[in-house]
């Protein structure tokens, strides 16, 4: 076995396959023994792309129009809106029309091209990474359960919530998708009490502590990494003095866990433009930050001994 683990840590990809793409060039590039791919997996909107009479497809997003004739027209069309991170889905102006007056369809739809997302992504990653890297997916608060299931049947991407995973050299990780309350109510939030009762049913297996690895979706409350602009009660960001003001909306629980336990690391994401590390008491804690809309790639490689932390560096 050798003495050195390379471990490469990416979050929040939200269904843009540009970013997406990148990813899957890593092994190629910065050779990881591990490869962590954390929530939030999913992308937030679906964008209808209306056949037109001709066989031309035209589709609107963000105030910018996309176009294309023939089935590679529509290819091209599809695959802009999907490296912004977002769902294209082939329709008519008719159906779009009917789509506005029922929300429970838009709902299904939107969930069942979710779903059909991952598990594109899952096959991929099956075939194109060597078996010599382990390859862990997990979900990330925005994620609907609904592709739990499919990640879960992979045998070769490793879901790892319920689980502590040994990685090598006596290193194990301990994750978690769950964050503290958020403004939009999304699928996996808990209370700060239950949060912390969940992250010690989530590391009963783990056997030492100086060399457990958190991957907690969410950053530990009041750091450099868990900074996010201030909302009003209309959830429109807070300017002071033409200043945008920024709060701490990390998780209590998070840092209460590590202050206790005093884990080696803790890999995180949930707050995209905090990009940063910092430390809790004696755990490094990095968060890579993500810039999924634009197609960037930001991740973290960890270098990891015996003996611990070698070196870390981040990309994008």
């Amino acid at each position: 076995m050798s003495d050195r683990l390379r471990l490469f840590y990416v979050a929040d990809i939200h269904n843009s396959e540009a970013v997406f793409r990148k990813v899957l060039s890593i092994p190629a590039i910065y050779k990881p023994d591990v490869m962590i791919i954390a929530g939030d997996l999913t992308g937030k909107a679906m964008v209808p792309v209306i056949e037109e009479p001709g066989g031309k497809y035209t589709a609107v997003y963000q105030g910018r129009k996309y176009s294309g004739e023939g089935e590679k027209g529509l290819a091209e069309v599809k695959r802009a809106l999907l490296d912004k991170g977002v769902y294209p889905y082939v329709t008519t102006r008719d159906e779009v029309e009917e789509l506005k007056q029922s929300p429970e369809k838009v709902d299904r739809i939107f969930r069942r091209l979710m779903v059909e997302r991952i598990k594109e992504w899952v096959e991929v990653l099956e075939e194109s990474i060597s078996p010599e890297v382990t390859v862990i997916m997990m979900p990330g608060n925005d994620d609907i359960k609904d592709i739990d299931a499919v990640i879960e049947s992979s045998e070769r991407v490793i879901y790892p919530l319920g689980r502590t995973l040994d990685i090598g050299l006596g290193y194990q990780v301990v994750s978690m998708d769950y964050v503290n309350p958020t403004p939009w109510g999304t699928p996996r939030e808990a209370g700060e009490k239950e949060l912390g009762k969940m992250l010690e049913r989530a590391s009963s297996g783990v056997t030492d502590w100086d060399r457990t690895i958190c991957n907690f979706h969410c950053p530990p409350y009041k750091t450099n990494i868990d900074l996010a602009p201030k909302l009003d009660k209309n959830l429109k960001p807070v300017y002071r003095f033409g200043e945008l003001e920024m709060e701490h909306v990390g998780c209590r629980a998070v840092r209460k866990f590590m202050e206790k336990h005093k884990p080696l690391l803790g890999l995180h994401g949930h707050i995209h433009e905090s990009e940063g590390y910092d430390k809790v008491k004696k755990t490094l804690v990095i968060n890579p930050g993500s810039e999924y809309w634009n197609g960037v790639l930001k991740g973290v490689i960890v270098d990891l001994t015996r003996d611990g932390i070698d070196k870390w560096f981040k990309i994008g």
